[in-house]
């Protein structure tokens, strides 16, 4: 152990216990504020906070080590670290919405009793028991490494950053470990020595439940966030754009579209006798209704083309870079594929069509609200005609 005169520099048994300390803490914190959360953020939480209480307990059994038996500070301690660092990528796939089983991790660390066995009591090598036990936690780290890669959204947002930054720095530590350990010419003897090694992997190990759940924090804000957009931007119903929401990107293709000299075709759809649905079945039929005619319709939408609430049973579909006569075209298939849904509720068949009104802005069109009244117009013609039609509006520039 280095020591100045009679001071001792670096104690590791006081590190193992302060992690100890903080790591219990921390999965506390972790319990108390997110695992009230509903849904995959309150399941993955609780699994990550098991994961860091675990790590506490790993750790307490560990400064332990030749105060207690080594059934409880040496086979006991590992296998908890290890259980720990198996519960991360699972945290990570719940998190993500995955709820499969995954025995895998788990397998990998209950494995490491055999060589923690075997180095303590039947062929005592506190060195190759430091080695094998690494090796265990490594391929750990690299698989909640793959997970944090595999689940990150692009661009990659800081949580993930930071989170595969952790699990990767701690995975290759361990690989130097190993190597430094079966090379060295002074073999560890026992497993609370301070060699520089030690002091550094136990200094980094330390630190990798803080910073990973720190990154787990992150993704939950990061999440919270994005359905508090989700929220503010979409129907609730339908998942379409809302009305506000819709109205802003019309504009900004609209601009874009004029800039490069495109058309921009709107559709206005409306539910034909939607009011007789609500009062014939119920407004629980009616949403059934509205939802499956959206889904229809975003079938044989294109990539890039906006469809969003505007009302009620109408909604507004807004095709960039579209004439008049491929909009048209557009239209009628989608009226096509609403009026051939083969809907049943309460064992009764359910008719379901669409009006639709087209409109097109040219090189001197004006701008999205004059789009909306002339799609309105057209749509309104087509209702007179019989409804389950599609109607065209006189292009702006005639």
């Amino acid at each position: 152990m280095p020591k100045k005169g009679n001071v001792v520099l670096f104690d590791v048994r006081t590190v193992m216990f302060m992690t100890a300390a903080a790591t219990g803490m921390l999965a506390l914190c972790l319990a108390i504020t997110l695992g009230r959360h509903g849904a995959s953020i309150g399941r993955a939480a609780k699994v990550w906070a098991n994961a860091t209480a675990l790590q506490s307990l790993a750790w307490c059994a560990f400064s332990q080590r030749d105060l207690i038996p080594d059934l409880f500070s040496v086979l006991a301690g590992n296998l908890m670290i290890c259980l720990a660092y198996a519960e991360y990528p699972r945290a990570l796939r719940i998190f993500h919405g995955d709820t499969s089983t995954w025995p895998t991790p788990r397998g990998i660390a209950v494995s490491v009793v055999v060589p923690v066995v075997f180095y303590t009591w039947i062929n005592p090598d506190v060195a190759l028991r430091a080695v094998t036990s690494s090796a265990v936690v490594m391929v750990l780290l690299l698989i909640a490494a793959r997970e944090t890669v595999r689940t990150a959204p692009r661009p990659w947002p800081t949580s993930h950053l930071l989170a595969l930054a952790v699990f990767s720095g701690g995975a290759l530590l361990l690989l130097v470990r190993m190597v430094f350990e079966v090379s060295s010419t002074r073999p560890l003897t026992s497993g609370m020595a301070s060699t520089p090694m030690q002091i550094v992997t136990f200094s980094y190990l330390s630190l990798v439940p803080i910073i990973a759940t720190l990154g787990f924090v992150l993704m939950c804000s990061e999440h919270a966030n994005a359905e508090l957009e989700k929220l503010a931007t979409t129907d609730s119903l339908t998942g379409t754009l809302n009305r506000r929401k819709l109205e802003l990107l019309a504009g900004e293709q609209i601009n874009i579209a004029r800039q490069r000299g495109h058309q921009v075709s709107l559709l206005l759809l409306d539910a034909d006798r939607f009011k007789t649905i609500n009062d014939l079945h119920g407004h629980e039929v009616g949403d059934f209704a509205l939802k499956n005619m959206v889904a229809c319709a975003r079938q044989h939408l294109r990539p890039g083309d906006l469809i969003g609430r505007f009302g009620g049973e109408e909604f507004l579909v807004l095709l960039i870079n579209t004439a008049s006569s491929e909009a048209a075209q557009i239209a009628e298939r989608l009226r096509a594929a609403v009026a051939a849904l083969d809907l049943h509720v309460r064992g009764k068949s359910l008719c379901l069509s669409i009006s639709v009104g087209v409109a097109t802005l040219g090189e001197h069109g004006h701008d999205f609200q004059e789009l909306v009244r002339r799609a309105d117009r057209a749509m309104y013609l087509a209702k007179h005609r019989g409804r389950n039609r599609v109607v065209t509006g006189t292009p702006e520039w005639t």
